[in-house]
């Protein structure tokens, strides 16, 4: 028996032997194969170079942005001049108006600080122009943004679907960009915060002529009220007031969203019932002084424009010319309807002493 059985374990051995070498001979070339599409993978990833790159570039701004503002209350440090006051820093920064906010340390974020959204910080965005945004969740400045917060689920089913907040510039023309969500609580709702990061170019938008005096009666100044209809607040500088042989830039500081600038003739004398924002244009002549008439009721033009940032090419964004068939009456203001084409006559409504920063 023990003869018989030595040739067969013999005979296994060697046939276990070579199939162990197989098998590891296999395994070598597997790894050898991974290998080799792995080194062809990297060096696919080189040629392709720079698209991939950014494309995993915006992702991640977009990922860290959209944390940066959910997951704290943010903070505000105020400058002076060029001096940064930060013993008074403050996560406060919803409760200062767009033009402070446009020159100080800004860090814009919308949460409570217990994992939900505050409401007054939502609503404080519109004091906050885009370009301070994108500055404060460390987005390249090169890039543009669009936020949107929409209401998923809420026990009034009338508002799902609801955007509390949409701004930022249009991606329509952008050849890149990536997108980060997030789901959160804002005052019993259920929302989805998104933000857009991408690479279309940033036109002007939001400010608006809404409202017009051109014959003023017993000696106030003409005047031109601005609108801005963005959800961010509007940086006034580059944007500017021109009549027939005179021209003149707004400023500096920041319009917040939905808030009004009265441009006169004469801010000493300026009817200003709610306090708006207001700019002297007195010095230029875009507009009369109360002694002085600049415009003329039977017939006239104003233009908005604005200058981009580094040129001297500036846009016309709106023209209202009018003439006398508008028939326009001592002390009587005009006020867009928002009807369509700024110099017809039908989506202008007269007001008796007007209604300037209403």
């Amino acid at each position: 028996m023990t003869e018989t059985r030595g040739p067969l374990a013999a005979a296994r051995k060697v046939h276990d032997e070579r199939g162990l070498t197989a098998v590891v001979e296999f395994l070598s070339a597997f790894v050898l194969f991974l290998v080799i599409v792995s080194a062809f993978l990297a060096l696919s990833q080189l040629k392709l170079g720079s698209n991939v790159a950014e494309v995993d570039r915006l992702d991640q701004m977009a990922i860290d942005g959209l944390e940066k503002l959910t997951d704290s209350k943010g903070h505000v440090v105020l400058r002076d001049g060029n001096i940064r006051d930060i013993e008074n820093a403050t996560d406060d920064w919803h409760t200062y108006n767009a033009t402070v906010l446009l020159s100080a340390d800004l860090l814009p974020a919308i949460g409570d600080g217990n994992g939900r959204l505050d409401m007054n910080r939502v609503t404080a965005l519109g004091n906050v122009t885009e370009d301070r945004l994108i500055h404060g969740l460390g987005i390249d400045e090169s890039l543009n943004l669009n936020l949107s917060i929409t209401i998923l689920e809420s026990s009034d089913e009338s508002t799902i679907g609801t955007l509390v907040f949409n701004d930022g510039a249009s991606r329509s023309s952008a050849t890149r960009g990536a997108t980060a969500s997030r789901i959160m609580h804002l005052d019993g709702d259920v929302v989805r915060v998104t933000l857009e990061v991408h690479n279309a170019g940033r036109e002007a938008s939001g400010l608006r002529i809404t409202e017009f005096m051109a014959d003023p009666l017993n000696g106030p100044p003409e005047w031109v009220e601005l609108e801005n209809t963005d959800g961010f607040a509007m940086n006034l500088s580059g944007w500017s007031l021109a009549s027939p042989g005179a021209f003149d830039m707004i400023g500096s500081g920041a319009l917040g969203a939905g808030q009004r600038l009265i441009c006169t003739g004469n801010a000493v004398t300026q009817f200003n019932p709610n306090g708006a924002m207001m700019v002297d244009l007195s010095s230029s002549g875009v507009l009369g002084t109360g002694s002085i008439d600049v415009l003329a009721s039977e017939g006239d033009l104003i233009t908005l424009g604005w200058t981009r940032s580094g040129t001297i090419l500036t846009y016309d964004i709106i023209v209202v010319s009018w003439d006398d068939t508008w028939d326009i009456q001592s002390n009587h203001s005009m006020t867009y309807n928002f009807g369509g084409d700024y110099s017809s006559p039908t989506n202008w409504t007269a007001t008796n002493i007007g209604t300037p920063g209403w």
